[in-house]
């Protein structure tokens, strides 16, 4: 038969019950039918299993028997009252028993449990075929079991990235996890890792994360850049592992790891650079001092024969020539806008220009170009000079790393408003003489394709520079300030190049500011935060930050 005692009805019967982390409710469901001998009924009966008190006691239990005469008790669990399924969940020789936290937590979910809140779990005792009285406990556990990817990804799957589709997403994964329906106030966060085939996670590479949802996104890009820093080469195909983490934080902020089986799949990379390089660049007083420096280059463009460069002139003269040398070179005779080999100097004024170069018919053009950002978010709308983005001749696109104040803002050339850029629809496409486009206050790396008239606004929170007494005397100028490697688009790496140092200390700090700096504390490569200063002798130098790996940032220098 089936009783309904309250607390005032458990006050006068004797319990023994020890729980961790319990409530208390109003009324204690039990279930009984004429047992052989009795189980004490416990005072509590909601029960929250704490995975941060793993080896605490969950419960201990204690029974009468003036019958049975029995010194070997088994303990059962069962999810229902008629104990359909039972599960043993030890034996005694005491007339006593109780569980860990994990031991009972790891019982109910081998009972096939998938909800962890208000779990009915009835207890009995058994010595041979006589059986005790029933109680109902109403449990919270835990999850034992990793999640899982229910789709999206798989063992032995393969994936062929490209450039075409670098923004489009290579994997969309759907998580299993029941833990995101259980409405216990935990936060879960997942962590798609990655590691070499023959690698044992040692030291994982985060490929993408989310936070309470069970779907997680990878383009081809970050895929592709998982892939090349695990060690496949660009248009290569080769193995990789992925696997599963996932962490429960609750209101204390204890937390619980569980991790995946991985996953070994194949990945065919792509180059994620253009191949834009010539031998063709620009000499003359009005370029380089008439080769005291390189050559400006020029780049290849769509059309075969046709070269282009996008650069800054002083007033002076100009020629064409190849590989930085006198042997092959040319000029316009007649300044028709003809080449000659060896023809006459070409007179420019300073500007910034686009020099189009063809030899399907010898020709050449010289056009004011400069693209730059103009707006109440930069300069007051043109009260001073518009930022110029630069050309990036790696995936021939401009870019520019610019900080910009709350406002709106245009693209426009030349810093005119004859030709000015906005976006109408706010869909990331610049249309000519187009809306404004509101920003909020930031560092921004800009990108803007004028081959689809496509735009980009890439919000970061450093931007890096050099300072010390071996280059501005410890910040009384401004730092010497890198840019990021256009060449590695998808990874973390910065680039001071000819940066003249004199005999002295530096160090790498974000935005003109002490808050976060870099120092080589061992002097082995890697950067520690408020690490050791460097030491330079006078020279000019190359030096490359690396961030890719944010836990191990390395830094290069090369004369």
């Amino acid at each position: 038969m089936k009783k309904i005692i309250n607390k005032i009805g458990l006050a006068l019967i004797a319990t023994v019950f020890l729980l961790v982390s319990c409530e208390t409710e109003e009324s204690l469901n039990l279930t009984q039918s004429d047992p052989a001998f009795e189980l004490e009924m416990p005072g509590i009966s909601s029960v929250f299993l704490n995975y941060s008190l793993p080896d605490n006691p969950a419960f201990t239990i204690t029974w009468k028997d003036e019958v049975t005469g029995s010194t070997s008790y088994e303990i059962e669990m069962a999810t229902d009252d008629a104990f359909t399924t039972p599960l043993s969940l030890g034996t005694s020789t005491e007339k006593s028993f109780s569980m860990s936290v994990t031991e009972f937590n790891n019982a109910i979910n081998q009972a096939g449990i998938t909800n962890f809140s208000d779990v009915p779990v009835f207890l009995r005792v058994k010595a041979g075929e006589n059986v005790t009285n029933q109680v109902l406990l109403l449990v919270t556990t835990y999850p034992v079991n990793p999640a899982t990817v229910e789709s999206g990804l798989a063992d032995g799957d393969s994936f062929t990235l490209t450039l075409d589709q670098n923004d489009e997403n290579a994997l969309s994964i759907v998580i299993n996890d029941p833990i995101l329906d259980s409405n216990l106030g935990v936060t879960v966060e997942y962590y798609l890792e990655a590691d070499t085939a023959s690698g044992t996670f040692d030291n994982p590479v985060e490929v993408a994360t989310a936070t309470n949802s069970n779907s997680i996104n990878v383009t081809h890009a970050k895929l592709n850049s998982v892939a090349q820093g695990l060690g496949i080469a660009p248009d290569t195909t080769g193995d990789i592992q992925l696997r599963l983490r996932s962490v429960i934080t609750n209101s204390t902020n204890d937390t619980l790891e569980r991790i995946g089986e991985p996953m070994t799949v194949s990945v065919t990379t792509y180059l994620t650079v253009l191949d834009l390089s010539t031998t063709w660049g620009i000499v003359g007083s009005a370029a380089n001092n008439w080769g005291a420096t390189p050559d400006l280059p020029f780049f290849k463009t769509d059309v075969d024969g046709v070269l282009a460069a996008y650069v800054t002139l002083i007033d002076g003269e100009i020629k064409f020539r190849e590989n930085n040398d006198w042997a092959n070179n040319f000029g316009d005779n007649g300044a028709d806008g003809t080449i000659e080999a060896g023809g006459d100097n070409i007179t420019v004024t300073a500007g910034s220009y686009k020099i189009t170069l063809n030899f399907n018919d010898n020709t050449y053009t010289i056009e004011a170009f400069s693209l730059g950002i103009v707006g109440s978010a930069y300069n007051n709308w043109g009260a001073t000079p518009d930022f110029m983005l630069e050309y990036d001749q790696y995936s021939d696109v401009f870019r520019g790393i610019v900080t910009l104040l709350d406002g709106e803002m245009k693209f426009r050339m030349n810093n005119d408003w004859a030709v000015n850029y906005g976006d109408t629809g706010a869909d990331g496409s610049i249309e000519v003489n187009g809306d404004n486009i509101s920003v909020n206050a930031g560092i921004y790396i800009v990108t803007v394709n004028l081959n689809d008239n496509s735009y980009s606004l890439e919000q970061i929170e450093n931007v890096w520079g050099l300072v010390g007494s071996a280059y501005n005397n410890w910040g009384a100028t401004p730092d010497a300030q890198f840019t990021r490697d256009w060449s590695r688009p998808f990874d973390d790496v910065w680039i001071l190049r000819d940066v003249a140092l004199v005999d002295g200390e530096y160090k790498f700090r974000s935005n003109n500011d002490w808050t976060l700096n870099y120092g080589d504390t061992g002097g082995d490569g890697i950067l520690e935060i408020n690490g050791d200063n460097l030491t330079a002798t006078a020279g000019t130098y190359t030096i490359t930050l690396d961030f890719s790996d944010a836990a191990n940032p390395t830094y290069t220098v090369q004369p």
